[in-house]
């Protein structure tokens, strides 16, 4: 699946944009980044998120919304493009949105960033407010990218620490696979650093570039000493917190390069603090990402105070520290879309690991004919084998939504089948290919499943018997042959005649219709495409478009998947309207074999409420026969008495004809 994964910080400095491939299921979860870049917030927008991030009024956050709305769509449209993508070929956005506002003790969290706009402008799909669910369920909301974590980096020889440092910094402590992640915020981390920069170069600077003014200053330990005594220091974990709570005005510091190099220090010491008080033991190895991992300053301190423990950027373990928080968010968009949990209760806090964000959708794009080229699945022999059947599974998800748009249809077929079918007409499926087979296929399993005459529900391939097991070449074209099968059938106006193609347009299939129409028997086209031709000349047409096949002109593919599912839904729900079946039972079954058999005897103990000895006793009495086996049961009748109640009716209609009532 590829995803497009917008992450913007607690910094608001820009928009982290990471497309990303992602395959398979954890933990058996394969990753490939196609390209990653930062897009920098225009100096008037950022102003607008720290002015709303200090108290903005309801009126400003709402165009804020908006607005970033906007900025989120250009971003990801700008990295497609710089890599040489085009929009049709992205699958899914993950928008985490920009915080402005993040108070989990009351369960509040507020990303910016409408999704809606976001889809509209891009025609992609989107999954955002990812904090909403898990704050529901009594977590922090936060770290998310605990999950994400553990999928990337989590190594069974040793303990790993990942920290982030955005705006905020978060830890991640990864220790052997059978115990638990633990995750938590570990205080700020560039926030107090970008605004010391800020208020000393009157706004020039947003952020301290590689720590250079962090270097040049001195540090005064004891403010650090003293700030590391804050209350969310010493609160245990899980916590969060956000740039709400660390804010320049309330350090107390003047404005000087010393005053950066301090406010760099505290957010090292802060770090190390918390891994000293709350990890179950220092890790092996820790793993920095995000803007603080090319603060040399930061980076610095944090080797010194943690040595001998290597302190290294994620980009040495394979992953670019830039890029890492979107392709975090863009592998929990990847569980929502399967509808996996996305996050570890160990991390966040929550009572149990939930499903997170909410899916923006977007209109279907026209579906191409069945025969066209699919544009998705154009390096189809380029892909690895986990990727192939992906794509294959993905390209069957639409078949249901297909079926679903032509249910009307459907129920129009079932109906116009069903009454003829009750005046002792037959259903007759006419196919070629696969869509014969099909048609075959359904028409030979309604007489054990519904006790049908073999003559009732029958099919007529192109090529006949022999075209079920190899195909007859330039049998789909034979129109002659169709109009003789149809007519050594003697067609008349009870019979319906359903006729199969993918395309619409086989002329085996054509010509039996046409001569089925001649005859007055009731037609109906299931075709892919609602254009075909053959859509045309019948009274019902069924066209689940499922669009071009992954294998172009393969219609046994998602066609033949919708084909099957169709004709399902035409031989079960005529059968429903016939009475075959009491509820959800089927108890006209036609127990021709040990299996069937034994349903038998179960639907007899569960409808008679009889042990499994006495219910066969009783079929055995009545022949093998369900019905006549609970009328003779809870009507008290003799085998015959029952036959003769059954003929033209139902079983419920025969029990809701008397006084014997089932609950």
């Amino acid at each position: 699946m590829r995803i497009v994964g917008l992450m913007a910080g607690t910094s608001a400095d820009g928009i982290d944009v990471a497309i990303v491939d992602v395959f398979g299921i954890p933990p058996q979860l394969s990753w490939q980044l196609l390209h990653h870049e930062t897009i920098a917030y225009e100096p008037a927008l950022r102003q607008q998120i720290l002015a709303c991030c200090r108290g903005g009024t309801v009126a400003e956050v709402c165009v804020l919304h908006g607005r970033l709305g906007e900025a989120f769509a250009a971003a990801a449209l700008a990295g497609i493009h710089h890599a040489g993508l085009s929009p049709d070929g992205i699958d899914l956005i993950a928008s985490h949105g920009q915080t402005v506002w993040h108070q989990p003790q009351d369960h509040a969290t507020l990303q910016l960033g409408e999704t809606a706009v976001i889809a509209e402008r891009t025609g992609i799909p989107v999954i955002g407010n990812f904090r909403a669910r898990d704050l529901a369920a009594g977590g922090q909301g936060a770290p998310l990218v605990a999950y994400a974590d553990a999928l990337l980096f989590r190594d069974p020889e040793r303990v790993r620490a990942v920290q982030n440092i955005g705006g905020m910094a978060n830890v991640t402590y990864l220790p052997a696979p059978d115990q638990p992640v633990i995750a938590f915020d570990t205080g700020p981390g560039n926030v107090l650093i970008d605004a010391a920069v800020e208020h000393l170069t009157q706004g020039s600077w947003t952020y301290d570039e590689g720590g250079a003014l962090g270097g040049q200053g001195r540090v005064d330990w004891d403010w650090v000493a003293e700030r590391l005594r804050d209350p969310y220091f010493r609160q245990p974990p899980p916590k969060s917190t956000g740039r709400e709570y660390w804010r320049w005005e309330r350090l107390g510091l003047p404005v000087s390069v010393d005053s950066v190099a301090t406010v760099t220090a505290l957010t090292a010491a802060s770090i190390v603090q918390a891994y000293r008080d709350f990890l179950p033991r220092l890790p092996d190895q820790v793993i920095v990402s995000g803007g603080g991992s090319r603060n040399r300053t930061l980076m610095g301190h944090l080797e010194t105070m943690l040595a001998p423990i290597p302190v290294v950027s994620s980009d040495a373990v394979g992953l670019p520290s830039a890029a890492k928080e979107a392709v975090s968010f863009a592998l929990l968009a990847y569980e929502s879309y399967h509808r996996r949990p996305g996050t570890l209760a160990s991390a966040t806090g929550a009572r149990h690991p939930v499903i997170l964000g909410h899916l923006t959708p977007v209109p279907p794009p026209p579906p191409l004919p069945p025969e066209a080229s699919n544009p998705r699945s154009r390096d189809l022999d380029r892909l690895s084998t986990l990727a192939l059947v992906e794509l294959f599974n993905r390209e069957d998800a639409q078949v249901a939504y297909a079926v679903a748009q032509v249910l009307p249809a459907i129920a129009r077929a079932i109906d116009g089948i069903s009454e003829r079918l009750g005046r002792g007409g037959r259903l007759i499926y006419v196919g070629a290919g696969t869509s014969g087979r099909l048609g075959v296929l359904d028409a030979a399993e309604c007489p054990p499943t519904f006790n049908t005459d073999p003559g009732q529900v029958i099919a007529c391939i192109a090529g006949g018997s022999l075209a079920l097991t190899q195909a007859i070449e330039g049998a789909e074209d034979d129109g002659q042959a169709a109009i003789q099968a149809m007519q050594d059938l003697r067609l008349s106006p009870v019979d319906s005649v359903v006729g199969i193609s993918a395309s619409g347009t086989t002329p085996y299939v054509l010509a039996a219709l046409a001569t089925a129409r001649q005859q007055g028997s009731l037609t109906v086209a299931l075709t892919c495409h609602a254009q075909a031709p053959l859509n045309r000349q019948v009274e019902i047409a069924i066209s689940p478009e499922v669009g071009a096949e992954v294998i172009s002109g393969s219609t046994r593919l998602k066609a033949g998947t919708a084909q099957k599912m169709v004709l399902n839904m035409i031989s079960s729900g005529v059968m429903i309207r016939l009475g075959k079946t009491y509820g959800n039972l089927m108890v006209d079954v036609r127990a021709g074999n040990a299996k069937l058999r034994r349903r038998a005897q179960r639907l007899v103990s569960q409808i008679c409420h009889l042990d499994p000895e006495t219910a066969q006793a009783l079929l055995d009495r009545c022949g093998g026969e369900v019905k006549t086996a609970i009328l003779c049961h809870l009507r008290h009748w003799d085998p015959e008495t029952a036959r003769q109640q059954l003929q033209g009716r139902s079983l419920r209609q025969v029990l809701s004809s008397g006084e014997h009532k089932l609950g």
